[in-house]
């Protein structure tokens, strides 16, 4: 599949996030570099760089998912894409209710243009609970990709 094109659809779409998951070190981070340097809509949200930069925000513990809702929302950037990177620190300390509450935010809730005008695509090692997610576009396809379905940038 060529994320270009995947990318591209997702902008007709009612609900644009999607994940992109796989081990560690695979080249996730790489791969998300690179869709920024080809594109000029995407912007990169590396998400441990920033919690790193904003001690103000609260301990990475205390983090739930209403803390990451309010920071993708109020992101001043005028890409319309945004690559959530480096985010595993932060699922990594969540149970299984809160992961399954980010895939029904992801999945449900989470409307384009109603909350957002942008899409949000997830960078995330690759978890049970992320895996087995059942989140499809209107086109059929899954929203919860493995880095290894992409073939061409």
């Amino acid at each position: 599949m060529n994320s270009h094109d995947y990318l591209s659809r997702q902008q007709n779409e009612d609900r644009r996030a999607f994940i992109i998951h796989y081990g560690a070190k695979s080249g996730k981070t790489r791969f998300a570099r690179r869709i920024c340097e080809t594109r000029h809509d995407a912007y990169l949200l590396d998400l441990l760089a920033y919690f790193l930069a904003h001690p103000e925000l609260p301990p990475i513990q205390q983090c739930g998912l209403d803390i990451l809702k309010k920071l993708l929302r109020t992101l001043d950037i005028p890409q319309s894409v945004v690559i959530v990177d480096n985010a595993d620190f932060l699922f990594n300390t969540w149970g299984t209710e809160e992961k399954r509450r980010l895939l029904n935010w992801l999945g449900v809730q989470l409307r384009s243009p109603a909350d957002t005008e942008k899409t949000f695509v997830f960078m995330i090692q690759t978890d049970d609970a992320i895996a087995a997610a059942n989140l499809h576009n209107s086109y059929g396809e899954s929203r919860v990709l493995a880095l290894n379905e992409f073939d061409a940038m």
